[in-house]
């Protein structure tokens, strides 16, 4: 059940505080600072708030913990690690300190021929405490879905809702269906761009429609992803052609977050096909080849999508080992809006409501509809939580598009989703030309932010009232949750840093905030490129936190 939006509220702000700060102590905006423009938006399935989180995105591995985390509410801090005794109390001297140590990580062997952008702020101030190559712009990676989230926060606003509906051609509000609940013409589904659209939420549509009593429609299924336009296949995604789902399709018309779950089980004798298992099991599919059940040997089941007119093939093969657990790989989709369609039409005739005709995508008429059922999803603010703790790169190419949408004008496109992006950055003082982004996710090599010009979108997101617990609740939490739940546990930064990571082959990210009690919190952005292993990146970063929770315990001038 979703929480009532005032719990969201109170829930976001006290992720707020826990970071920031009480009020007295909390961030000022700068004399003279622009605000941003003002707001105008495992096998079963994910839940409706939460339609592609479980599903692999962005590969951001980590480390496992390093050591037992204490128990919530507990006020036991752990000490400094024993290679770095803690900091000097004397403000100049605590500088040092962390310089000497920072520069040593960054220039370790690990890191001695990557490419280092980092920067360290004081949030209050937007003060530099420590710099290093700040001005490089580097692949960011995933830290690009800080930009993405920021931007549409501020410029949709965290209330923001996608709506999708279930249409026929009719007055609005006509009268009730005839008896024996058949209609004429089409049946519109119009998307919205809505990243969480699950089969729950189309289930709950149709409920509305046997409530009407409607049991039979002439026409055919029409999937209506016409706000969108420019394809399905983001901009640098092209640079890969693998089936994962990292590279999942964007539409208007979405379902699920474009994946497949396939589910692999092992025969039940050695040399016996394994079965295969599809989630949703949509007639949108066809399954080729087969897995071997193998008493021993390599087992490993391989599973691709190609597509296949208009369906999505999944080719399997390879085998699996007599009595291993089933295995579950995901895969994106080919075509997502007839994905969608297949899907619904499946759905509708369990629940006994005929289609006369196929399903097909087009477009619905402007007006003259009768809406018949209506789903709107969990606001903005729910959403980035998902995105950004997760990392998902579907649900930042959908909420780029449709911030090309909402400000832009439809079609929503890429190029006026980035035009907003642009616009924003705009108002933090990042100029157009002084950085690169193609996409919302950040995937591949076609993006490219310095740690400054991170840094700066942190500390402006965390000064905009507006939108600043929604943001800083989003962000992955230091020993707990997302994408860094088993990094940093029982060292300074756990819980008390709160980031976004960034992962490519050579590409590692971590940019966030860092705090402590009593203590306005320090901005970070590291970006490393070139690296050999990123977890020797991961490591350094993970360092780098800790060191800078030292150094706020350190100051006796602010404690409570």
């Amino acid at each position: 059940m979703r929480q009532p939006s005032t719990v969201r509220f109170a829930l976001g702000f006290v992720a707020w505080a826990l970071v920031f700060g009480p009020p007295s102590g909390g961030l000022r905006a700068a004399p003279g600072e622009t605000k941003g423009p003002a707001a105008q938006s495992s096998h079963g399935r994910p839940g409706p708030a939460a339609a592609s989180a479980s599903t692999p995105t962005e590969s951001e591995s980590s480390p496992g913990r390093s050591a037992a985390r204490a128990p919530l509410g507990s006020s036991a801090r752990p000490g400094p690690a024993p290679d770095a005794p803690a900091p000097p109390r004397d403000p100049a001297a605590r500088r040092v300190w962390l310089d000497t140590h920072l520069d040593g990580l960054f220039a370790a062997p690990p890191l001695g021929k990557a490419k280092v952008s980092a920067i360290v702020l004081e949030a209050d101030s937007g003060k530099a405490i420590y710099a290093h190559a700040e001005k490089t712009t580097l692949n960011a990676a995933s830290n690009v879905k800080i930009v993405t989230s920021s931007a549409a926060l501020a410029l949709l606003g965290p209330e923001y809702r996608w709506r999708t509906t279930l249409a026929v051609v009719g007055p609005p509000g006509g009268p009730p269906l005839p008896a024996g609940g058949e209609l004429g013409g089409d049946l519109y589904l119009r998307g919205s761009g809505d990243p969480t659209l699950s089969t729950e939420d189309l289930a709950a549509m149709i409920d509305d429609l046997v409530a009407l009593g409607l049991h039979k429609l002439r026409g055919s299924l029409v999937i209506d992803d016409s706000l969108f336009a420019g394809g399905y296949v983001a901009p640098a995604y092209d640079q890969k052609t693998e089936s994962t789902a990292s590279r999942a399709p964007s539409s208007a018309a979405s379902l699920g977050g474009n994946v497949v779950a396939v589910t692999v089980i092992p025969g039940a004798a050695a040399g016996a096909p394994a079965r295969v298992v599809i989630d949703p099991s949509s007639p949108y599919f066809t399954i080729a080849g087969r897995v071997v059940t193998a008493a021993s040997g390599p087992a490993a089941p391989n599973v691709e999508t190609k597509e296949d007119g208009n369906r999505t093939r999944i080719n399997v093969s390879g085998r699996i080992r007599l009595g291993a657990e089933p295995r579950t790989i995901y895969r994106r989709v080919v075509n997502p809006s007839l994905f969608l369609g297949y899907t619904l039409r499946q759905l509708l005739e369990r629940r006994g409501i005929s289609l006369g005709g196929n399903v097909r995508v087009g477009v619905a008429p402007a007006q003259g509809l009768r809406i018949l059922a209506t789903h709107e999803s969990a606001p903005l603010a729910v959403v980035v939580q998902e995105f950004n703790k997760r990392s998902n790169n579907f649900t930042a190419e959908q909420i780029l598009r449709t911030l090309g949408a909402e400000i832009g004008g439809h079609p929503g496109t890429w190029d006026k989703g980035l035009a907003a992006v642009a616009r924003y950055l705009n108002s933090l003082g990042i100029k157009a030309g002084s950085y690169e982004m193609k996409n919302g996710s950040g995937l591949y090599d076609s993006n490219r932010f310095s740690a400054e010009q991170i840094a700066t979108v942190l500390r402006g997101t965390a000064q905009d009232f507006r939108i600043s617990a929604e943001f800083v609740a989003s962000l992955a939490i230091a020993g707990t949750d997302g994408t860094i739940a088993h990094r940093m546990g029982g060292t300074l930064a756990e819980r008390y840093v709160r980031a976004k990571t960034g992962t490519l082959a050579t590409v590692s990210c971590l940019s966030g905030f860092a705090g402590s009690p009593g203590h306005s919190p320090l901005v970070f952005s590291i970006i490393v490129n070139d690296v050999a292993n990123p977890n020797d990146a991961r490591r350094a970063q993970d360092r780098a936190a800790e060191l800078l929770v030292a150094y706020l315990e350190g100051d006796p001038s602010s404690k409570p």
